[in-house]
């Protein structure tokens, strides 16, 4: 084993030591391997300055933060280094907000997917708001079945934090993951690939990609906008903040009040409302100066 593969099993097994989630400590393993490429040669004189050097080069700030993330674990955990928390600083936070997909768009992008394992996959993903790696560990066997279709209900096991939530899943996703279970049967997991092995995040990335492809959709978007989307559209249909938070799986409401902002209907209708108490405002004023003249 060479040094590079050394230092990721070893920084692996601190974060599983950790209780992270095996989806992170898979991100931060990818996020190491890169970062030590990059250091490749790198003398020891000035660390700190080759670190900010291979951070400045990265301008996306969400992956920028990861990166730092993954270094300060690395060097705190490995290498017993506490680097300076004032020497890595994390980026400022931004106002970002994610692309949505209309309606009409999301409609549009699973009428294009005929494979109907392709299609569940994103109507569920859509339907429930789910993260990608959210539908590869949903099982579906004769022991244990994460759907129950009486209830029309989801469980989605060891999530993000590591919380348990349950998903209401709409009458036509129900029917079509029937439709779906009937042609390919009872497995161990719902959604199963190649050689009968779990499906995963880049799978499903790929088949996102296509859709959108075959849609038309122009918008830079990932298998992810899916359930910004979904919870937007509901935070449009009115549903209630904190039954939107329950169904996100969202630990801090705050996370949930993006969606605020996302909604069409309360920008949209807000401005109308003081369009008309402007136009309101301006006919009294005409009024009261007919009335004087």
């Amino acid at each position: 084993m060479n040094r590079k593969k050394e230092l990721i099993n070893k920084f692996c097994n601190e974060l599983h030591l950790r209780n992270y989630a095996n989806n992170s400590i898979d991100s931060y393993a990818g996020y190491l391997s890169m970062f030590l490429n990059a250091m490749n040669g790198k003398g020891k004189v000035d660390i700190i300055q080759d670190i900010k050097t291979f951070l400045l080069c990265i301008t996306n700030m969400n992956t920028r933060k990861m990166y730092i993330i993954t270094i300060r674990n690395f060097y705190k955990y490995v290498l017993k280094i506490d680097l300076c928390l004032e020497d890595i600083p994390y980026p400022r936070s931004s106002n970002y907000l994610p692309q949505i997909l209309s309606v009409q768009e999301v409609k549009k992008l699973l009428l294009c997917t005929n494979n109907i394992k392709h299609k569940a996959i994103l109507q569920l993903m859509y339907s429930c708001a789910l993260r990608i790696g959210e539908i590869p560990e949903i099982i579906a066997n004769k022991k244990e079945c994460h759907i129950d279709s009486n209830r029309r209900l989801l469980f989605v096991k060891n999530a993000k934090g590591f919380k348990d939530r349950y998903v209401p899943i709409p009458k036509d996703t129900i029917s079509l993951l029937r439709e779906y279970h009937t042609k390919y049967g009872v497995h161990n997991w719902l959604f199963m690939g190649q050689n009968q092995q779990k499906y995963t995040a880049r799978s499903i990335q790929q088949i996102f990609k296509n859709a959108a492809q075959k849609a038309g959709i122009s918008k830079k978007v990932t298998p992810h906008s899916l359930r910004h989307s979904r919870l937007t559209h509901l935070c449009e249909a009115g549903l209630d903040i904190y039954k939107l938070k329950e169904m996100a799986g969202h630990s801090n409401i705050k996370t949930t009040e993006i969606y605020l902002h996302l909604s069409k209907n309360s920008l949209v209708n807000n401005v109308e409302m003081f369009d008309l108490i402007i136009e309101k405002n301006l006919i009294n004023k005409n009024i009261l100066k007919d009335l004087a003249a």
